[in-house]
């Protein structure tokens, strides 16, 4: 609900500005206009390159250290658990089908991991609990599965 808020909020700024913009133009001419904007455009310009340099330096994008951490806690889960995190190739996940769900989980606070940590704290889970991070390089976490080359289906 949140983000669908944040998208029709930026819509309006966006046809508020552009509005704005033809406004100016006709109210001061467009020679003064240009040269404003021109201005304007600079300051905007080093503003975003700022904000670039501060996003590369703290790591908080792809390819940067991991963001916050994963946490499932006081839940019934009815299959598995599968947490993967700061990949850097590609990983291929399945299982097989859900076990049946597990009794109700206990109550009661539960310790959330420290930042980049994952957990799995008073749960209850019928299947396999995974934690996968760092990954460099190729990783399969499901089953491993055959096929016969000569059957036309290569994978």
């Amino acid at each position: 609900m949140r983000r669908r808020a944040l998208t029709w909020g930026g819509g309006i700024v966006a046809v508020a500005a552009a509005a704005g913009l033809g406004w100016h133009f006709a109210a001061v001419g467009l020679d003064r206009a240009d040269k404003l904007a021109s201005v304007i455009g600079a300051f905007v310009g080093l503003t975003a390159l700022g904000v670039a340099v501060y996003g590369a330096l703290s790591g908080g994008g792809p390819g940067g250290r991991p963001g916050p951490g994963q946490h499932v806690g006081r839940t019934r889960v009815g299959g598995s658990v599968t947490q993967v995190r700061g990949v850097a190739g590609s990983v291929r996940t399945g299982g097989a089908s859900a076990p049946p769900v597990p009794a109700q989980a206990p109550g009661g606070p539960v310790p959330v991991p420290e930042s980049g940590g994952q957990s799995v704290d008073g749960s209850r889970v019928s299947g396999d609990v995974t934690q996968v991070e760092g990954v460099g390089g190729d990783a399969d976490l499901g089953p491993a599965t055959r096929r016969d080359p000569g059957d036309g289906d290569a994978p």
